[in-house]
This record gives C-alpha cells, sequence and structure tokens, in this order.
C-alpha cells in the first residue's frame, strides 16, 4: 500500500494512544512500529492485520487491477524532457523502481508499455465512462465549463481530430473538476455505462502534473505527447497498436 504509514499513523491518532503502546498490543517490536511510521518498511500483511486490530479496525484485503497515475506520472520523469521531478516524493521514487524491476529491457518502449499497465485510467475505481456519439468540440466544451485545467487524451491523441468530428473511443477527459464534467456530459447525447468496451468517454480526477507540457490545437488542449501515448497503449488492441508504432517513430 502506498502512503501506508500515513494510514498507520492516522489509525493510532484515533486510539489515543501512544505507537508504542500500539506496538504492543499489535506484538511487534518498537522498533518495527518506527520504521513502519517512517516509512522505511512494508509491513507483512500479517503485521498489518495486527497493528489494525489494535488500532479498533479490521482489514478487508481486495484485489483490483493497477491504474496508478503515479506509475504514469514515474514514466514520465524518466523519459520526458521537462517534466519535473520532485526528489522529495518517495511514492514517485518507488514506482520509478518498480519500472526497472518490471521492465525485461530498459527502452523507452519497454518502460512506457509497462507504465501504461499499471496506469490504466480506464480501470481507474473512480472513472466516469460514457457511451454514444459526441464530438471532440463537446467534450472540449464541457472542460472549458469546469473553469479549471483540463485535457484531452487517449484515442482523440493520436488523430487530433476536428472539433466538429466525433470522438473516437475511448477519448479521455482529465481534469481537476471529474464531477462537474461528468455532470455536463450527463446533459449530452451520451448515456453513463460501466462497459469499458462500450465507453466513448472517460472523465477522470488529473494531479496538476499531467497538465505539464499538454498543448492546444484549435478549441482543444491535449495531453502532453508522452501522456497522450500512455493512456493510449493502456487501452490496448488497435488504438494500443497505433501509439506503439507512434513512439518507436521518436
Amino acid at each position: 500500500m502506498d502512503n501506508l504509514s500515513d494510514t498507520v499513523r492516522e489509525w493510532i491518532s484515533e486510539t489515543g494512544l501512544s505507537p508504542n503502546q500500539v506496538s504492543r498490543r499489535a506484538g511487534i517490536s518498537q522498533s518495527t512500529m518506527s520504521r513502519v511510521l517512517a516509512g522505511h518498511v512494508d509491513p507483512t500483511a500479517g503485521t498489518l492485520t495486527e497493528i489494525a486490530l489494535a488500532c479498533g479496525f479490521e482489514l478487508d484485503f481486495a484485489a483490483r487491477p493497477s491504474s496508478s497515475p503515479d506509475a504514469a506520472r514515474a514514466a514520465r520523469v524518466m523519459l520526458e524532457a521537462g517534466y519535473p521531478d520532485d526528489e522529495g516524493d518517495e511514492l514517485l521514487k518507488r514506482w520509478q523502481q518498480r519500472l526497472i524491476r518490471f521492465s525485461s529491457a530498459s527502452d523507452p518502449v519497454t518502460l512506457l508499455r509497462t507504465a501504461a499497465r499499471y496506469a490504466s485510467p480506464l480501470l481507474h475505481p473512480d472513472v466516469v465512462l460514457f457511451a454514444g456519439d459526441i464530438t471532440v468540440g463537446h467534450v472540449a466544451s464541457a472542460g472549458d465549463a469546469t473553469r479549471g485545467r483540463w485535457a484531452v487524451s487517449g484515442a482523440a491523441g493520436l488523430t487530433l481530430p476536428a472539433p466538429h468530428e466525433s470522438a473516437p473511443a475511448t477519448t479521455i477527459l482529465w481534469t481537476e473538476d471529474p464531477r462537474r464534467a461528468a455532470q455536463l456530459l450527463t446533459d449530452s447525447p451520451l448515456e453513463r455505462t460501466t462497459r469499458r468496451k462500450r465507453a466513448t468517454v472517460a472523465v477522470l480526477l488529473a494531479d496538476p502534473a499531467l497538465f505539464v507540457n499538454a498543448f492546444t490545437v484549435g478549441i482543444v488542449t491535449y495531453a502532453a505527447p508522452m501522456q497522450l501515448m500512455l493512456d493510449c497503449i493502456a487501452q490496448g488492441g488497435a488504438v494500443a497498436q497505433a501509439a506503439l508504432a507512434e513512439v518507436e517513430g521518436w
């Protein structure tokens, strides 16, 4: 779990006990508790369960496909000129280390493919999906109406269609206000769906760093080319193949 030390600290705060008291209740050493709270060690599932129970919580472990935006951030730090590298961001460092371990090779294309697998936006639990026919201009209007930063990514980024042309599946709208954007698209000809294969448009909350190196074509703001390729590769199928062909030509 990322940010685990903060979670454990919150658990302990809820109890009103000291970390040493919780460590005794959990049956672990005080030095182990100190390392967990400092983020210097990832506890085993058994240790974490005991800490949670000592704080009055019961853990329910569940696995789901990875969809971490931090995997994409890590790839952009490693491969994209001008992308900010926060050297104090331990989570970002861990994802960089993971991508190196998970990749069978160190070339940029392999790193991108690996990062895309773990950063898939369409698998994110908070993604809002829509099916139906809508123009790229209409998607851009929804982004503009949020009055915050936004950028289009996914399949539309491969062809840069004119505003009056239909948004290809799947077009992604990254925005600082996904709730407002989703409300606006709900009032369009689109219909909400939970089936990723039917989705024409996906709306997601964007980390501020996602907008680095974004560019504008007409009325449409697009995510940076590296983010576009990551989002397309993550979709798989013909969209991914087209993105990989593009990347190999860079």
